[in-house]
């Protein structure tokens, strides 16, 4: 499909305060080829915000005793690289593991789209690393590579697929039935949403939906699922309050990275939050634990700054219980502030 003269991509906006999702708007088609417009109940792929349920799925394993975080990741994946013997798997929960990112730089893709990959491509790529960019533990450096693989040791400790081990242990308890993680190139439900991505031509596409890996991302939901996940860090002992402990570099130093989450602070209040994005799909999620406010925003497609609206809105919605002299969200990374 070439470019209309206008974006035909659009977002879903909620708005959760005190556990209730009772203000969410909807803009946008759904695809632009079917012209079907979205709806509330519309899946999206969020990208990185499939990281917490990876983190989460670890953590089950981790309280069951099978899973060691300071174990080394060549302990339950075969065939790694030298440094498999020195990144422990709390390396990448934290993204303190040195493990080199993919690329994301350069120019659009064409318009075909992204290339088609799964599980085993990506593995393929992390193998051929001889080394990582820096000694494990001592810096933190955001690692997608880190979160494919730690979805591999997930799937491989659980002794099921990440997609099956998920339902089993999060969305099946939490009845987040529209959620899933997709790890094969399978027909997409009716619901789902198809991005809008900007080719190297400089025109709009729908997204083909090719990639299939799950890790680093993966995941498809819907803003009432999220909602049903915001719910559950507010149960103390549940598996979601416990992602929300930071983690700290060997020498114990601090960081703002917990268990696939953010912990930082906004005008003064403090955050839980984390962004997703992958050709023709944005999201944002960011919790105000304190207020017990939620902001969800998730695009099907690549125009706009969806955490920057997401602050933007949450300012409008705290109002007074935000210090408009406090450093905003963008400038608390150090995991102190």
């Amino acid at each position: 499909m070439s470019t209309p003269q206008a974006d035909p991509s659009g977002r879903v906006t909620g708005v959760i305060r005190d556990g209730r999702l009772d203000d969410v708007t909807v803009e946008g088609l759904a695809s632009a080829d079917s012209g079907e417009p979205l709806t509330r109940s519309s899946r999206f792929y969020v990208g990185s915000l499939a990281k917490q349920f990876v983190a989460a799925c670890a953590r089950t394993l981790v309280d069951d005793g099978v899973l060691n975080v300071d174990a080394p990741v060549s302990e339950y994946i075969v065939e790694l690289p030298a440094w498999g013997n020195d990144v422990r798997v709390r390396h990448l929960i934290h993204h303190t593991s040195g493990i080199s990112d993919r690329d994301r730089g350069g120019s659009p893709p064409p318009p075909g789209g992204y290339r088609k990959t799964g599980d085993a491509d990506l593995m393929a790529e992390i193998r051929t690393l001889e080394t990582t960019a820096f000694a494990p533990g001592t810096r933190y450096a955001y690692s997608n590579r880190g979160y494919q693989l730690l979805g591999q040791i997930v799937a491989a400790v659980g002794g099921r697929s990440l997609p099956l081990l998920a339902e089993e242990r999060l969305f099946a308890p939490l009845d987040m039935r529209t959620t899933f993680f997709r790890d094969q190139e399978t027909a997409l439900p009716p619901e789902a949403a198809r991005g809008h991505f900007i080719a190297n031509d400089g025109r709009i596409y729908v997204e083909p939906a090719r990639f299939h890996a799950v890790g680093a991302g993966g995941l498809w939901t819907t803003v009432d699922d999220l909602a049903r996940w915001d719910a559950a860090f507010y149960d103390d002992g549940s598996i979601a309050s416990k992602l929300v402990q930071r983690g700290a570099l060997d020498d114990g130093t601090p960081i703002h990275y917990g268990w696939g989450i953010s912990i930082r602070s906004h005008r003064g209040l403090p955050i839980q939050s984390h962004g997703g994005g992958f050709p023709g799909w944005t999201a944002k999620m960011a919790r105000f634990p304190t207020e017990r406010t939620t902001v969800i925003i998730l695009a099907n497609g690549e125009t706009g700054d969806v955490s920057a609206d997401a602050f933007a809105l949450a300012d409008r919605v705290l109002g007074d219980a935000l210090d408009p002299s406090a450093p905003h969200a963008d400038e608390t990374f150090d995991g102190v502030t």
